[in-house]
């Protein structure tokens, strides 16, 4: 049986916990950046690890399995060279591909799928001031330039007890459904690739659904502040309104 002097104690030591977890985000924050801007350099890439493969055996045989290691590893290969640009300053963000020209040895409906592992089909911009969060695209169904809104603060995130080393800087994982987060409270800004944000620190690795990996492989700090471009063109819509148009197209598609 559990006495009330335990419980008191186990309650005890989960808030000495928690307050040593707030001085260590605030002591690391303090350098709230001599430097207050940086462009963060990141590389991206399907998971290749035997269980994923294993998984896919079991399911769907051999066959299946085997066509998902070459799709996978044609996919790595292309976006290996690709880099993905998050430039940041205490209240904006803009995170998107660093376009080049297309190799033209390489299918293009491949090229352009290797983008995505990236999330690099958007230009991704965040603003603190203004709890916004914002996707620059093309509509796949109209071509038209559209620019959807979200909340910047992501509350659904859960700080889990693990933590890591990334380029040197301490981090520490969230997990949000297929979501998997690594962020540092060293820079304290709630930014990240694609759509990982919302979280008391720069995310430098970002999981999605066990099979996406976009992971920062450089940190540049620069002497003065950066003026971040935010996105103007395009049709303006909240992602609830385009998660409906989209739902409702494909049910035109498949009949519904």
């Amino acid at each position: 049986m559990i006495s009330f002097g335990d419980q008191t104690k186990s309650k005890q030591n989960k808030m000495k916990r928690k307050i040593l977890l707030y001085i260590f985000l605030f002591i690391n924050s303090i350098n709230i950046f001599a430097q207050q801007s940086a462009i963060v350099i990141y590389k991206a890439k399907l998971n290749s690890s035997p269980g994923i493969y294993k998984s896919i055996k079991e399911k769907f045989g051999e066959s299946m399995m085997l066509m998902a290691q070459r799709k996978d590893a044609k996919f790595n290969d292309i976006v290996k060279d690709f880099d993905f640009t998050l430039k940041f300053n205490p209240n904006e963000s803009r995170y998107q591909w660093q376009e080049e020209m297309p190799d033209e040895t390489v299918n293009q409906m491949d090229y352009m799928m290797a983008k995505l592992i990236g999330d690099g089909n958007a230009i991704h911009y965040c603003n603190v001031a203004e709890n916004l969060y914002m996707q620059q695209f093309k509509d796949v169904s109209t071509g038209i330039l559209v620019r959807e809104t979200a909340k910047l603060k992501d509350n659904k995130w859960q700080i889990t007890k693990e933590t890591d080393t990334i380029l040197g800087y301490p981090v520490i994982k969230a997990v949000q459904r297929k979501k998997v987060a690594w962020f540092t409270p060293n820079i304290p800004v709630p930014f990240g690739p694609g759509e990982a944000r919302g979280l008391p620190g720069l995310v430098l690795k970002y999981v999605f659904a066990n099979k996406k990996i976009i992971y920062a492989t450089k940190i540049k700090w620069l002497k003065k502040n950066i003026k971040i471009k935010r996105p103007e063109k395009g049709i303006l819509r909240t992602q609830e309104e385009g998660r409906a148009k989209r739902i409702k197209e494909m049910g035109k598609y498949f009949g519904n």
